[in-house]
């Protein structure tokens, strides 16, 4: 049995769940609390499944089946298979529970991190800026001659793009307080060292696995340089015949 935290995902996800007796899973994950502060809570798990094969497609099924994003994906061979992966409050409780039944857990924590101070100046300054850009159009409407108007517009334009970006920052830190971000790895058994819990029959298959490819590659090498063999095996005849021909004229002499 592989080694798991002190601290479970597990426990944490079935004392959330029946938070205020209404069985939601929203309480697992960050959110606005009753003093306005908001948090992020973004998790880690290493997984050793029990199956290797669909294991991917488990996981990216119940992604898109709990209304999360993929953010990242990679695969190193057969070996290794990472995620980032966001999913809304409400819906990560089930994910984390659904991805745990993959295997066995061998690595897990949490992480909280506070972005309230930040949260509340990108709100003062989106409000500064939508009341700015109130009083130009308000400018712009008042304005008579040409070059009111040309200086109007200018700072206008100026305006609501510096709204915009503050729009889309407020956005994205109303998203991840709603939401979590899940570092999932998953390992192939075969694959998972000893000393991290991997069995011992699966390191001697591996080791066997590995020295039949190497004998492989070895003798596929050899085959595919015959013409070094064979113009080694010359050279080494015309170098024989030359010590022979020197041997029988120094005997003659």
């Amino acid at each position: 049995m592989l080694k798991k935290n002190n601290i479970s995902l597990f426990f944490l996800v079935l004392l959330t769940a029946c938070d205020g007796g209404g069985g939601s899973s929203s309480a697992y994950s960050p959110r606005t609390e009753s003093n306005g502060s908001k948090q992020v809570l973004s998790a880690y798990l290493e997984i050793v499944p029990h199956r290797w094969e669909g294991t991917a497609d488990s996981v990216e099924k119940w992604t898109f089946k709990r209304r999360g994003q993929l953010l990242r994906k990679e695969k190193t061979e057969e070996r290794l298979l990472t995620y980032s992966i966001r999913i809304p409050t409400a819906h990560a409780g089930e994910f984390i529970q659904e991805v745990r039944t993959l295997g066995e857990i061998i690595n897990e924590h949490t992480s909280l991190t506070d972005i309230t101070r930040e949260y509340a100046d990108i709100e003062a300054r989106l409000k500064a800026k939508e009341e700015a850009v109130a009083r130009l159009k308000e400018l712009l409407r008042q304005a008579r001659t040409a070059s009111e108007i040309l200086e109007a517009e200018k700072a206008l334009q100026q305006a609501l793009s510096e709204r915009d970006e503050l729009r889309s920052q407020y956005e994205t830190g109303k998203a991840l307080s709603e939401s979590i971000q899940i570092d999932l790895t998953l390992r192939n058994r075969l694959y998972v060292e000893y000393s991290q819990g991997g069995s011992y029959w699966n390191q001697l298959l591996r080791s066997i696995k590995s020295g039949w490819e190497g004998f492989v590659y070895f003798t596929f090498a050899i085959a595919y340089l015959w013409w070094l063999w064979l113009i080694t095996g010359l050279l080494i005849l015309t170098l024989r015949w030359i010590a022979r021909r020197s041997k029988k004229n120094a005997a003659g002499n």
